[in-house]
């Protein structure tokens, strides 16, 4: 990716990428596909699974919307925290069992509106308040302690890190490394190759056994449905659902990762920014939609601002733009 002031390079970013079959194999590929970060958020529909597999939906009466709340990396719009707050209320806990932490919406209008109303951030108002909602739920059907869910021990984490060895095809889950996440839990330091093949099973679960391949589909149902409550007003999960008619299941991740489920094809899509800067995010995932031949010539038109966006000055003038500047590798296998 090239970063352009007036008509001279200013900067330049890099990406590394994986395009995955629900097969395991890679199908595109930048850089270094086999390139081993942190998941961090874009994990979390893997975190999610478990709660699903062990029949919480029923038990609880889950609905699709609060589903899509436990895979949540959600901006703290009073439809995000509502949503948080009626999953605690069916499990009978309290936002102080949530290890999260506490900090302002990501929403500026939101944080605007609370700081005017002199109104303090609560828990719930965490990005991953979701996800940790969801994790207590899974204790509760566990029949676990609320207390240390966040710990590598306790049975949710080791659900989920069990999850996360099926989704990406490792056979030994202890051999996965993890570290602790922004909010508490632990995150998986993966490769790219991995993390697209676990998002190509995701939409395309026909090779798992019944209980995960069912929990995949009402897990990539829900956030393919629901982008707005995965992330929240304006983010890239939404601009690219509004573009392209909800066909993807996309989640980003701190650091400028960002994974794409694409249904049709049976593909998983995983984009690591080198410098974890992500500004470019949504240009390089944008523009690999596009190469690889998932986008139409509407979608590409109205992604046009996403693919090639402008950069303008405070005084709103254009004074830059940012420009694709690579092309895939392609396997044999794509052809």
């Amino acid at each position: 990716m090239e970063i352009y002031r007036g008509n001279q390079v200013e900067s330049v970013a890099y990406a590394d990428v994986a395009v995955v079959d629900s097969l395991g194999h890679i199908q595109y590929w930048l850089g270094d596909p086999n390139r081993e970060t942190f998941w961090r958020s874009s994990a979390k529909p893997f975190q999610a699974m478990p709660l699903v597999q062990s029949g919480a939906i029923d038990a609880f009466h889950l609905t699709p919307r609060e589903v899509a709340m436990t895979c949540a990396s959600h901006g703290g719009e009073d439809q995000h925290v509502e949503l948080v707050q009626g999953i605690l209320a069916k499990i009978a806990a309290r936002q102080e069992d949530l290890i999260c932490g506490i900090h302002m919406p990501s929403h500026r209008e939101t944080t605007e509106r609370m700081l005017a109303e002199r109104r303090p951030a609560e828990i719930v108002h965490n990005n991953c308040s979701g996800k940790h909602s969801g994790m207590l739920t899974l204790a509760r059907m566990l029949k676990a302690p609320l207390e240390g869910y966040q710990l590598p021990e306790h049975p949710v984490q080791r659900k989920i890190l069990e999850n996360v060895a099926l989704m990406t095809g490792i056979q030994k889950p202890q051999s996965i490394y993890t570290g602790v996440d922004g909010c508490g839990v632990p995150t998986f330091y993966l490769s790219l190759a991995r993390m697209a093949y676990a998002y190509a099973r995701l939409v395309d679960p026909r090779g798992l056994d019944p209980e995960p391949q069912g929990a995949a589909m009402i897990i990539a149902e829900a956030m393919r449905t629901y982008p707005e409550l995965v992330s929240g007003t304006g983010r890239l999960e939404v601009t690219l659902a509004d573009a392209t008619d909800h066909r993807f299941v996309s989640k980003g991740g701190a650091e400028a990762v960002f994974c794409i489920g694409i249904p049709e094809r049976g593909l998983g899509l995983a984009v690591k920014i080198s410098d974890g800067t992500s500004r470019t995010i949504g240009t390089v995932v944008a523009a690999v939609l596009a190469e690889i031949g998932v986008l139409s010539d509407s979608e590409i038109q109205t992604l046009t601002n996403v693919i090639q966006p402008v950069i303008k000055n405070h005084a709103g003038r254009e004074v830059g733009a940012m420009r694709p500047v690579f092309h895939l590798e392609r396997s044999k296998l794509s052809s």
